[in-house]
């Protein structure tokens, strides 16, 4: 995967995460725990969804590539023929 995509997802998840509730009664290391649990969850799901595009792209273009062979085929077979 790209450099580009792991900084995006890391950004993606600070963002997503940074706003951490404070409340009076909760105390450092349980919000802690909670906002590095969160973090690690969203930037999971970020990463795979970057992957899946990432794989769907190529995936398009490989059968784009494949249609254009096939078509190339079809009118080399034309011109042999006649």
């Amino acid at each position: 995967m790209n450099k580009k995509f792991l900084w995006l997802a890391l950004i993606l998840s600070l963002l997503v995460v940074a706003p951490f509730r404070w409340h009076l009664g909760t105390s450092f290391l349980v919000v802690f725990i909670d906002m590095i649990t969160k973090f690690s969850l969203y930037f999971i799901g970020i990463v795979l969804a970057l992957y899946l595009i990432q794989y769907l792209k190529q995936k398009i273009e490989y059968e784009k590539q494949i249609l254009q062979l096939l078509k190339e085929l079809k009118e080399n077979k034309k011109k042999g023929s006649l």
